[in-house]
């Protein structure tokens, strides 16, 4: 696995991280999301979506477990979980919800190392820390996302809110 920090400085700026992460997804990648209440978990998802081309709202699926953000032009579909309610992987194996990482769509999960043992070696994994306006993000990815990857740093290098 390669790590990489971000810094972010505001809202906007963690939405943009998404954007671009988003932009190097492929149907079936798995991202997982750790970070305190209010780290920025969602709002990364929002910027996920976008870069999807997804046009619906996205909010944490608290009370849902799992929200579904299909494409209306035949893109790439976003399956957000919040899996903080559940006890662990049986739960949520127990909840059909493992059946979303065989849908062709990207699978968000926020609170993911609940499940990381049922969950492919090959996937993203971002923690977020931070409240208020600054975020720290360190991205967990393979190494065979490494080209990808850089892509994605190339592409956030400009934005004066975003420090690599």
């Amino acid at each position: 696995m390669i790590n990489r920090n971000i810094v972010s400085l505001s809202t906007t700026a963690t939405e943009e991280i998404g954007r671009a992460i988003a932009a190097v997804l492929s149907p079936g990648t798995i991202v997982v999301l750790e970070g305190d209440l209010g780290a920025g978990k969602t709002a990364l998802t929002r910027g996920i979506a976008a870069g999807l081309g997804l046009a619906s709202m996205v909010t944490s699926p608290t009370y849902t477990i799992v929200s579904e953000h299909i494409s209306e032009n035949g893109g790439t579909d976003l399956f957000h979980f919040d899996v903080y309610r559940l006890h662990d992987s049986d739960d949520f194996v127990a909840a059909g919800l493992d059946e979303y990482f065989y849908r062709g769509g990207v699978c968000v999960l926020e609170w993911g190392d609940k499940v990381a043992d049922i969950l492919p070696d090959n996937r993203i994994r971002i923690e977020l820390r931070g409240n208020g306006s600054q975020r720290d993000l360190c991205l967990s990815y393979p190494d065979v996302m490494k080209q990808r990857m850089t892509l994605v740093m190339e592409s956030l290098s400009a934005n004066k809110e975003i420090a690599i």
